[in-house]
């Protein structure tokens, strides 16, 4: 298997597994890679590290369920951000705009 095909069966699995705790360590552990070539082949690939990777797909989701309507608390803690803070500041870099004015709009 070369390492692009690697890098897709990751990046499904990254994209099944949104909600649950995902580390560099579990992904790398999932491809069967240590984490540093892993992460080094990721970004090679990519263009991107692994964790912000991670982190720009679970704001991809989150953006759908803000606008669903559900609560940035609820939507921060279920895609694993520590506080409702934290996830604001990141979709704000993502997005240009805090979740809770996408609730308002």
């Amino acid at each position: 298997m070369d390492y692009r095909e690697s890098i897709e069966k990751i990046k499904e699995y990254i994209k099944e597994h949104l909600t649950d705790e995902l580390s560099a360590e579990s992904i790398a552990y999932e491809a069967g890679y240590s984490v540093f070539h892993f992460c080094r082949i990721f970004k090679e690939e990519t263009g991107k590290s692994l964790m912000s990777y991670v982190r720009e797909k679970r704001l991809e989701l989150a953006e759908t369920d803000i606008e669903k309507g559900e609560s940035a608390l609820d939507v921060a803690l279920k895609y694993g951000f520590e506080t409702q803070s934290g996830f604001a500041r990141a979709y704000e870099r993502k997005f240009g705009e805090r979740p809770t004015k996408k609730i308002n709009a």
